[in-house]
């Protein structure tokens, strides 16, 4: 019997070859995906459209100060980053930024001024903070991909959109429609999640995907998944002995690549914080410069 909705999904392998050809042939003639800008990270980490991202990490461990960063980077690349922030307020989000483009922790009123015209056309805030129904955080994005045009979704954070951890099939559920949404608009959903609070005196052990709170189906359903931790036990030695320069040495946070789906790498890259301006560096010694400077002027 004639099955007209399915004439246009089941297609012939030889359909595929102009993308299998772009997939395989020499990287500089592939579609370019955004990548962190750290040099370490470069070419090794991307956000492809159509995925999602999982960003998980203990309560406390600074990924929102990471993903801050990286929707920060991505807007230099000229994507265009909508910032769900459902626990911090959007003069509050735009001033953390701020910080981490002009590279201060004292930004002038003419950087500030500056930082903001830049951001037009790159940047946009969800003014809200509390609760978010899932099929509004859905709506949501459909929105900015449709009306806007948008690139990427940050989502900070799951537990304010799923009512809670108990409930695994609305996580899963969730997590399931996002993906659909990634793929039918191309956007990328970023999606910060929490992990499980460690034994006491094991929070100094980076976790993993597999503590994520909550449904296992959010590491298994995600394309990437990122965990963040931060080297508490060396701000502990510091606080201690400022002096402690083999403490200083040791890096400040891991950021994890545990799962890439359609990427070539996974692994771990150090980090050292630089205060004054949020940021995560790749060294403790190298100076901290603001983002796209003549751009931002």
């Amino acid at each position: 019997m004639p099955r007209p909705e399915f004439e246009a999904k089941v297609r012939p392998a030889s359909d595929f070859l102009a993308d299998v050809k772009l997939a395989l042939g020499p990287k500089d003639l592939r579609p370019k995906h955004p990548t962190i800008l750290s040099r370490k990270a470069q070419g090794l980490i991307e956000f492809r459209p159509g995925e999602i991202t999982a960003w998980t990490g203990y309560n406390g461990h600074r990924k929102s100060m990471l993903t801050s960063q990286v929707a920060l980077e991505l807007c230099v690349q000229r994507q265009r980053v909508l910032l769900v922030s459902l626990e911090m307020d959007p003069p509050n989000t735009m001033a953390r930024m701020t910080r981490q483009a002009v590279a201060s922790g004292a930004p002038s009123v003419r950087d500030i001024e500056a930082f903001h015209r830049w951001s037009d056309g790159r940047l946009w805030l969800f003014d809200h903070v509390g609760k978010l129904e899932t099929k509004t955080a859905q709506a949501l994005c459909r929105y900015f991909a449709q009306q806007l045009s948008g690139q990427h979704v940050f989502i900070d954070s799951m537990m304010m959109v799923c009512s809670s951890e108990e409930h695994l099939d609305e996580q899963k559920q969730f997590v399931t429609d996002l993906c659909r949404i990634a793929k039918e608009t191309g956007l990328h959903v970023h999606l910060i999640t929490h992990c499980r609070k460690p034994p006491s005196g094991e929070e100094g052990k980076p976790p993993s995907k597999y503590d994520i709170k909550g449904s296992g189906a959010i590491s298994d359903q995600a394309h990437n998944v990122m965990v963040v931790w931060a080297n508490k036990a060396k701000k502990a030695k510091l606080e201690e002995d400022p002096l402690d320069f083999k403490a200083r040495e040791q890096p400040d946070a891991l950021l994890s690549c545990e799962k890439q789906r359609n990427g070539e790498w996974e692994g771990r890259l150090k980090f050292w914080f630089h205060d004054p301006s949020l940021r995560f560096c790749d060294d403790y010694t190298s100076p901290v410069s603001p983002y796209a400077l003549t751009d931002l002027g």
